[in-house]
């Protein structure tokens, strides 16, 4: 062997060894739990447990890290730079993982070992690792690991979430890498999550993008979406856009969505549009609905439909009008 040859043998062995320590970074042991602190996306929500179920209750409360389920998200907007990841292992395989606030209490059968403060591409390593292992292929634990994935500062996770997202797996997994993406990971991530929403294959992942883009930063929400209700082929895609609009409270919901009860060729559509009209603001919501139901340029159907929605309201406006059309003031 020449020394060429030997030198450049010695230097690919050694990047071997490299890749190889540098993968074994984070070393967990391989049965109980372990900890690690490590730096989150900015504005990440402050995950934790709650004492109830009640959306409205926003007492936080000791998170049972042994329990199957828990009542663990975030309900008071408050936002953390730092999460600790948890995860419990038995015989080297994982078999419970949650990433929380690092100011979220915790309980648990068995001590927790703290690995300190990781680096978040290392801790991001790990997960990506763990999310092809055989133990991960449950739908629940995966959505768990790309959640914690989603939460680190990471470059690395960045373009794991985005081919996971982008790729021809499993519909349900690309559904929690958008979801994931959009939610936590910023611009970049809205962007990919919209992208999905307009150039996806399959309906059914445009349809779920376009819940997960609002649920993002996207500064072209509103555009967005009303363009979609406007060009998708999918009738069903098409009726969620709307839906999600009127969830947004935009001021140019109503003049979208009359637009296409008017002009949507799509019979559900058209009457998903007089639904997501129900979904505005209550006062904003009474007044396109009654618009509606007094609008005989519409078919009887729709404008029923709208009164059938107006009965649904709680709101006090809604009311009076059912009781003008009850008492017959109102003019059919």
């Amino acid at each position: 062997m020449s020394l060429t040859t030997l030198r450049a043998a010695l230097c690919v062995a050694g990047l071997a060894f490299s890749s190889q320590t540098h993968a074994d970074e984070l070393a967990v042991p391989k049965d109980g739990w372990s900890s690690w602190q490590v730096a989150a996306m900015e504005d990440s929500p402050s995950l934790c447990c709650w004492t109830g179920w009640n959306e409205k209750d926003v007492s936080r409360g000791s998170c049972k890290l042994d329990e199957q389920r828990g009542n663990t998200g975030s309900r008071d907007h408050a936002k953390t730079d730092v999460v600790r990841v948890y995860a419990r292992l038995a015989g080297g395989k994982v078999d419970r993982l949650r990433v929380l606030d690092t100011g979220c209490p915790v309980e648990s059968a068995t001590p927790i070992r703290d690995l300190g403060t990781v680096a978040p591409d290392d801790s991001a390593r790990w997960l990506v690792a763990l999310s092809k292992r055989e133990e991960a292929k449950s739908p629940d634990f995966h959505e768990n690991v790309l959640g914690a994935l989603a939460m680190h500062r990471s470059d690395l996770a960045q373009e794991t979430l985005v081919s996971i997202a982008r790729g021809d797996g499993r519909i349900e997994t690309r559904k929690n890498a958008v979801f994931w993406l959009a939610l936590v990971r910023g611009i970049p991530g809205a962007d990919v999550a919209t992208s999905v929403m307009f150039n996806d294959k399959d309906p059914d992942m445009r349809e779920h993008a376009t819940f997960a883009v609002t649920q993002s930063r996207s500064p072209r929400v509103t555009q967005d979406l009303i363009r979609l209700g406007n060009t998708d082929k999918a009738g069903e895609v098409r009726a969620q856009a709307w839906f999600w609009l009127a969830q947004t409270g935009a001021v140019e919901a109503e003049g979208a969505l009359n637009a296409a009860l008017r002009k949507d060729s799509n019979d559900h559509v058209r009457e998903q549009a007089i639904f997501a009209l129900s979904q505005l603001p209550d006062e904003r919501a009474t007044k396109a609905l009654v618009a509606v139901a007094e609008d005989r340029t519409l078919t009887s159907e729709q404008r029923k439909r709208a009164v059938f929605w107006l009965a649904q309201s709680e709101a006090e406006a809604a009311q009076k009008y059912l009781e003008k059309v009850l008492a017959g003031n109102v003019a059919r």
